[in-house]
């Protein structure tokens, strides 16, 4: 057969060097001693786990950490909206719910509640996204 009539066929020769390279291994092993490579490879995997657990650890730790300013940040620039657009005479409903959700997730859960500083930053996000809607808002015409 022809190898134009196979798109994805593979060359012989790409196939006999897998074939030849996994007989060098086969031999490499035996001289080495199949034993050792098996141990020190088991090794190598085990101080890669603890590594890449270890960063994840810290990943995490600081992720968290990040998670709380970014929810008080939040929640500062919200404020701070609504009082910008209660200064402009523009409507800033909510503050009371916002504020009372927000503080209420953080009492609840605590410095150690991932799902309530997350729940809270979520509060704070669509507080501020809201209140920066109201304020570019076209103003309403008065009859």
């Amino acid at each position: 057969m022809s190898e134009q009539g196979f798109v994805n066929a593979v060359r012989r020769s790409t196939i006999a060097a897998i074939w030849l390279g996994g007989a060098a291994l086969a031999v490499a092993l035996y001289l080495v001693g199949p034993w050792d490579v098996t141990q020190s490879l088991w090794a190598g995997l085990d101080r890669l786990q603890q590594a890449v657990g270890g960063a994840l650890g810290v990943l995490f730790s600081q992720g968290f950490d990040f998670m709380h300013a970014v929810a008080l940040a939040l929640f500062a620039v919200f404020l701070v909206l609504a009082a910008l657009a209660s200064a402009r005479g523009v409507r800033a409903g909510g503050v009371a719910g916002v504020t009372a959700l927000f503080v209420g997730l953080i009492w609840i859960g605590g410095y150690q509640s991932r799902l309530c500083w997350f729940a809270a930053l979520l509060v704070a996000l669509s507080g501020a996204v809201h209140m920066t809607q109201r304020l570019l808002a076209p103003p309403p015409r008065r009859a």
